[in-house]
């Protein structure tokens, strides 16, 4: 127990001993196999929690609440990918304390320059067509990741939020950094519309850690040479899949462009 904050600071695709000399904190190591695990950690009941800045080549991400932190490296001293737990909201909140925590989180990273990301091949809807489905968790009977009810500019009432997985997700992406907002759900039992328990995380990867999950993972070493003939298989099932929406009069959004992977220019 200490009166001073910790503070970490870390760049995802740059050395692990800069963030290591840079945060205040001793982090854990963990190593097996080529992959190293640098942890940091505090219990939800101590009264003070880390300040966290995320460096990116254009600005900083902050936070003042940050529960724990764990780095990784895979065979080198590269951060690839980087989990983050947030203080976020007392055990038996009520639930329109997390959505206005949850959007705190969203506006912080709307400032920062983060977009909204869709994966390829999920259709481009934006989140003024969620009313248009019943299922916040498929379009046309198929699952979706990044669908309309995922749409950061979306503000969801307490009914259709409750109406999300008890695993909901948001992808955003800057600077060749990809970044997972997860919200875990678990209703009170006494007031389940009322009240519950909520655990905030982010999740930081690489632009070649994040596209290596598209390839098998016996071949994610090869994602270079494969990435393409995936990426166009997805895009014609994103194709497939609009082309289907706008016959039924939903929307898509036309301006959305997928970013740039640097690593095939």
């Amino acid at each position: 127990m200490t009166d001073k904050k910790h503070s970490i600071k870390f760049k995802v695709d740059s050395q692990i001993t800069e963030a290591l000399s840079a945060s205040s904190v001793d982090f854990k190591k963990d190593c097996m196999l080529g992959l190293c695990l640098y942890k940091f950690g505090l219990t939800f009941s101590e009264p003070l929690r880390a300040n966290l800045s995320v460096e990116l080549d254009t600005g900083t991400l902050e936070f003042n609440d940050t529960i724990s932190t764990t780095l990784r490296t895979f065979e080198g001293n590269i951060i690839d990918k980087a989990s983050v737990t947030l203080g976020g909201i007392e055990p038996e909140s009520k639930h329109t304390q997390a959505i206005e925590y949850f959007y705190q989180q969203v506006e912080k990273l709307r400032k920062s320059g983060w977009h909204r990301y869709i994966f390829p091949n999920e259709a481009r809807v934006p989140g003024s067509q969620a009313k248009e489905f019943e299922n916040p968790r498929s379009i046309l009977g198929e699952p979706v990741g990044t669908g309309p009810w995922n749409d950061p500019e979306l503000r969801l009432t307490t009914e259709e939020w409750l109406a999300m997985p008890m695993f909901s997700s948001w992808y955003f992406y800057k600077d060749g950094v990809h970044l997972l907002l997860r919200v875990q759900r678990e209703k009170s039992e006494s007031a389940p519309q009322e009240r519950g328990s909520y655990l905030f995380t982010l999740t930081f990867e690489s632009e070649s850690e994040f596209f290596k999950g598209f390839v098998d993972n016996e071949k994610r070493e090869e994602w270079k040479v494969l990435l393409p003939a995936e990426l166009k298989r997805m895009a014609q099932e994103r194709a497939q899949t609009e082309a289907r929406l706008k016959k039924m009069g939903i929307a898509i959004d036309e301006n959305y462009q997928d970013p740039p992977i640097k690593a095939l220019e």
